[in-house]
Order: C-alpha cells, then structure tokens, then sequence
C-alpha cells in the first residue's frame, strides 16, 4: 500500500496508537471539543475511519461551557489484559483512565488523582505484572516544562501508589520543552520517546536504558533537517505485526491543525532511527493490504448527529432535537459563538471545500444563528431576524479561569426577509469567504475574503450554532444537511 504524508489532513494532535491483532488504533487532542479522545480505526495505516470516542463528557462543572485550551491534552492509548486503557491529564483536574473492551463502544472514565500541573501521561505494564506511569509537567500551570516523573501504578492502573521520581530533565542534556512522553519495553531495554524543542522547532528523542526508572540515554532520532516538515515528533512508536516498525507524529500546519505523518523506523544501529536517515520521508510503501475507510464529513441527520461533530462543551440534551432527517438548534444562551458550548463543529478533513448548510429560522428577539469557522479570530456568518450578518471576534485571554474578552466586529450585513435560505463557507489555500442563498436565487457573496486561523491548540474548525444574546432560550432554526462539497462540486462522504 502505498502512501503520502500527511496520512490524514485533519488535525489530530498528539496522536497515539496501538496495534491489536491486524488492527491498529489511533486516539489524539480533544482541548474543549466534546466527546473528546476521538478513535480512529485502521488496517493499513493510510486509511482510517472514526469508530468513536473515548471521553463522552468531562465530569466538571467547568466543562459545562467552553473551556479553550483546557480539556483533554495528549492522551495516550495501551492495550492490555483484553483491555484498551486511554490515559489523560486535564491540565487543571488531574489523571484520568478511560477504558473499554470494545473501542468502538462505551469507555469508562476512572478520576485516579486530583492534580494540576500533570500532563502527557503513559502507561507501561512490565512483564513482571507491575505497571508504571510516565508524565510530563506544563509550565503554565506549574513553572515546569522540561522534565518528566514516573510513578508506581497498582498492577490494574487506576491508582497511583508513590510520589514519584524523576527518570530524565532536559536541564541536563539543553532539551526545553520536554513533553509527550511514550514508555516501551523492547527486547528487555526501556525506552521513553519524548519530544523536546517545542512544536514547531522541535525534534523527537528516544531515550534508553536497562532500568526502568534509568537512567536514561538520549538521542535525536527525528528532525527536520533539509526537508519541510517541521517539528516532526509526538507520536507514536509500533509495529505492523509483519516485521516493519513504524512511527506516526504530527506537523503543525497552522490554521489546518496538527496532521498525522508516518514514518518507518530503523532498529538496526540499536537505536530507532526514523524515516530516512532521522529526518521525514514525504511518503513511501507500508507493504500491507489496502484497506477501505471512511471518515465521516457531510451530513443529513438522517439518524442522528453523526460521530464527526463535537460540541465545543459537554453536551447539553436543551441545545438541540434530532428531527430524522434534520437536526433543530435552540437558541441557547450565549453572548458569541466563541462562548456558546452548543457551536457543533468538526475537524477539517481537507484543505480545500464548501461548507454548505440548509437552514429553516424560528428566531426570536437577540437569537441568531448560522454557520462559522472558530479559530482566533474567528468568524460567524450569523441570521437574525431581518437581517444576515458577518462578524469576526477578536479573543484576549487572560488566564486558565478567568474569563476571556470577546469582541466582534461587524464586517457585512444584508437585509433579508426570509426564513428559509443556504450559507456556505468556502476555504481555499488558507482563506475563507460566506456566502447565503434565498430560495430560487444564487449564492451573493458577504463580505471579503479572509484568513484563517487557528483557534486554542486547534485547527481552525467549521461549524453550526444557534444562540440567543439575551441570556435566556429563545427559538429555533432547523439545520437540513450540512453538506462538504469539493472544489469541483463533488460531496465529500470520505476522506480517501
């Protein structure tokens, strides 16, 4: 089978992966977009298709609202015992497990320590039937950044027995930004893989030693070197099962996210070295049957919201009715579409498409809905009652839990009579424009074209809201498709 990187173009960050049997499993980065910990699913590492997630709420009050830049951050994925364990730290409520027997179905969520400041953990299940965990630190939240502490588990995982010790510091070895760790056993050694240098300079290390909790021995096994890809690292090391070894990382492309790249990968100088000589091959041959996946984009709501739409907060049964076919958005409260957990949104799955969503308005007073692209800034094509309208918002953070300052600029407004009409966004090579059609007419431009963006450790995501600025529910409007369509007008069902 052969393959191009990146093998898939929608933004998966921090991705990791298990092999079980012939089938491989990939979970990455959710931040605020709930059910988070998505699950993809694969038999020849090029085609993949979306079988669920792993976290389908975030037990907080906090997670009630959106909550950018927190949320689930680089979880990793194991399998053990007949068991898939997902761990994750969210930055500010500490370790959780999810696990499952089936990963296409219900995880459960296991709370194993309040912390803050724990990031990026991993599990390591020894042969001598004790299990391990390996964690970085995040800086914002603890001043630390470039060292990472292994801790004792109870021999199932979900408690942590010790306070841990310290198994490397990039103080020593002028390594900043040491995070992502992945924890193996290979052939008796112990080995942590680890980016370091930040994402879009960084490099991947692969680290060594005879002892679990080491010391370790480092070495640069990915780099950019003369190629494009930056930052190649935080990912995944594996085997296919067949005798090849191979490693999957992201590239941070900007406002199309972190997109996964695969990499073979070298044992023989004892170390692994990965894709050509330790610096990114642009593609090349798996050597495994093509396997045929889907990734869900456009949808009728035929039967239900389909699994590529995430809420940008915990779900919330009054934001919306599922009408078979057709999807109803209530105008729950919300001052902007940047603070309305109800925006159902999605990961890019291509670079260049239309967004085109069919839409019926049953608005009251201070409601509006529409169809938007988040990122910072971001941008909402938004339909009240007598009016459409462009706006962009402009956000400022502060910090983890004080509230952000959103201001949104008006850019275009139109008056309009019906409650029927079209809009699209249309994204080509970096840039967006909106678009509405009333019925029996053609798509009229609004506004300029402009840029995206993206949006707290994210992509730049398109989207579908409906909110009422009032601070209480108000009415409705009825989403009848939300169909992608490639340049050339074909609708996008899949991703390859």
């Amino acid at each position: 089978m052969e393959y191009q990187n990146p093998i898939l173009k929608g933004d998966y960050s921090d991705p990791d992966v298990t092999r079980v049997g012939e089938d491989f499993y990939l979970i990455s980065s959710s931040f605020t977009y709930i059910p988070g910990i998505p699950v993809l699913h694969s038999r020849d590492l090029v085609h993949w298709e979306l079988i669920g997630y792993a976290a389908s709420h975030l037990p907080f009050e906090r997670y009630r609202r959106p909550a950018h830049r927190c949320g689930t951050w680089a979880p990793s994925l194991r399998y053990h015992n007949g068991i898939f364990y997902v761990y994750v730290c969210l930055p500010d409520e500490g370790l959780f497990a999810f696990t499952t027997r089936n990963p296409a179905e219900r995880w459960d969520c296991h709370w194993i320590k309040d912390v803050s400041g724990w990031i990026d953990p991993c599990p390591l299940f020894d042969d001598d039937g004790r299990t391990w965990l390996v964690h970085g630190f995040a800086a914002s939240r603890c001043g630390i950044n470039n060292i990472l502490y292994a801790h004792e588990m109870s021999p199932d995982g979900l408690q942590v027995l010790d306070k841990g010790v310290l198994v490397y510091s990039g103080r020593e070895h002028n390594d900043i930004t040491v995070e992502g760790p992945k924890w193996y056993k290979r052939e008796g050694t112990y080995w942590i893989f680890c980016p370091a240098g930040g994402v879009k300079p960084g490099y991947q290390l692969a680290m060594r030693s005879d002892h679990l909790l080491g010391p370790y021995e480092p070495r640069i096994v990915l780099q950019q070197g003369s190629t494009p890809v930056n930052g190649p690292h935080q990912g995944a090391w594996f085997d296919d099962g067949k005798g090849r070894d191979w490693f999957i990382h992201f590239q941070d492309i900007g406002p199309y996210g972190r997109v996964p790249h695969l990499q073979p990968v070298d044992w023989r100088s004892g170390w692994p070295i990965m894709g050509k000589s330790g610096e990114p091959v642009p593609g090349g041959e798996t050597g495994l049957a093509a396997w045929p996946a889907s990734i869900p984009v456009s949808d009728d709501f035929e039967t239900g919201i389909g699994l590529q739409w995430q809420w940008q907060a915990n779900p919330d049964p009054a934001w919306f009715q599922v009408r078979k076919p057709g999807l109803r958005l209530y105008a729950a409260p919300a001052d902007t579409m940047y603070q309305a957990g109800q925006f159902l949104s999605q990961i890019m799955q291509t670079y260049d498409f239309d967004m085109e969503a069919s839409l019926e308005l049953h608005l009251q007073p201070g409601d509006a809905a529409g169809i938007g692209m988040m990122g910072y800034p971001y941008h909402a094509l938004t339909a009240e009652k007598g009016k459409i309208r462009l706006c962009r918002g402009e956000i400022a953070e502060y910090g983890r839990f004080t509230p952000e300052t959103v201001r949104e600029t008006l850019l275009a407004e139109r008056e309009i009579s019906a409650v029927k009409l079209m809009v699209r966004i249309r994204v080509r090579q970096g840039k967006m424009d909106f678009a509405f059609a009333l019925p029996g007419q053609d798509w009229e431009l609004i506004g300029e074209a402009c840029s995206l963006a993206a949006g707290g450790w994210t992509a730049a995501r398109p989207g579908l809201f409906c909110l009422n600025r009032h601070g209480m529910y108000g009415g409705y409007a009825d989403i009848g498709s939300a169909v992608f369509r490639d340049p050339d007008g074909t609708r996008i069902n899949r991703t390859h």
